[in-house]
């Protein structure tokens, strides 16, 4: 049987529900998907680590040589990013009228992913715990809170990480009202990027606009009883099973706006979970984190008992209903 609830998409609903209303629960395809409608533009993000966020896929180990690898350096370094991140929005041609105002910038959600390596998950996450609160003040996120603070294993970036941290902004001064259709404005540190480097993912997204988010989780199994056995065919497999499910919701993959990736065998299966989606002709970069599931937080087994490679967690945009 497929796993519980997974404690990271009800950490991720618990952030989107600080600016959004449940509209309603439905099945699509076999899915259980639940419809969100904003308040305000949300600014979602991908993971932040501690190397610099533009970097080769596949990934080269001596990009990230010269940084400091011990935890609370970790820490200061993700919360600096995800603030560069939050600044990049005053960059952006937004599809809204906006005051200038980088106030939002004071209450990021965050969820942090802590590996189990180094010197443990309980050592880690202690000191993050305390290094989270002094680097939020620095960067002027003084109004921060943290969703949830999960356990997994190796990092996709640099198996050296030990800490990846998602982030969502809402920009509850800003009004979209006036937008006639709804955006996905894509987010870039404009000081940093290289398009030397294929990129899989993107800093952050901005959601906007009179339409509806949708928030759902498929696997290989889902609305099945069986799975491939392979990793890489379960990947190919996840990702139809996404495209279903979208078109029953009236969008595409050029709406999806984050992914999460629960892998249950990083080693095996990163080539294919990372680059999958490029050979399907699916090249839009999403907001997204790539993370290995420890034992006690398993994708589970498929009714007939296969084992579950790989999860996606998924936030569209899609169309309001009529």
């Amino acid at each position: 049987m497929a796993h519980a609830q997974c404690a990271w998409k009800a950490a991720l609903r618990s952030g989107l529900d600080r600016w959004c209303s449940e509209i309603g629960i439905h099945s699509v395809n076999g899915v259980e998907v639940q419809r969100l409608r904003q308040r305000c533009p949300l600014v979602i993000l991908s993971g932040a680590t501690p190397g610099p966020f533009y970097h080769s896929h596949p990934h080269v180990p001596a990009e990230f040589d010269h940084l400091q690898f011990d935890m609370s350096s970790q820490v200061r370094a993700n919360i600096q990013t995800i603030r560069r991140i939050g600044n990049s929005v005053a960059d952006a041609n937004l599809p809204f009228p906006f005051s200038g105002s980088m106030d939002f910038c004071r209450s990021p959600q965050l969820l942090h992913w802590i590996s189990d390596n180094g010197d443990g998950f309980a050592k880690n996450a202690s000191t993050c715990a305390d290094v989270t609160t002094e680097a939020c003040m620095e960067e002027g996120m003084d109004n921060a809170s943290v969703l949830a603070t999960i356990q997994t294993g190796d990092n996709v970036s640099d198996r050296r990480f030990l800490l990846e941290t998602f982030a969502i902004f809402g920009m509850e001064g800003e009004s979209d009202r006036q937008q006639s259709k709804g955006s996905t404005l894509q987010i870039d540190i404009k000081a940093e990027f290289d398009p030397k480097y294929f990129m899989p993912y993107v800093p952050a997204y901005v959601a906007s606009g009179p339409s509806d988010l949708a928030l759902f989780s498929v696997t290989a199994a889902s609305g099945e009883t069986t799975a491939p056995m392979s990793g890489s065919e379960q990947v190919e497999a996840v990702i139809g099973k996404l495209l279903q499910v979208l078109n029953g919701l009236g969008a595409t993959f050029e709406d999806v706006v984050l992914c999460w990736n629960r892998v249950s065998h990083l080693d095996e299966d990163e080539e294919a979970v990372l680059m999958t989606r490029s050979r399907m002709g699916l090249h839009r970069p999403l907001a997204e984190s790539v993370l290995e599931v420890v034992e006690s937080d398993s994708n589970g087994l498929a009714t007939d008992g296969t084992p579950l490679q790989l999860e996606y967690i998924i936030v569209a945009q899609v169309p309001r209903p009529t």
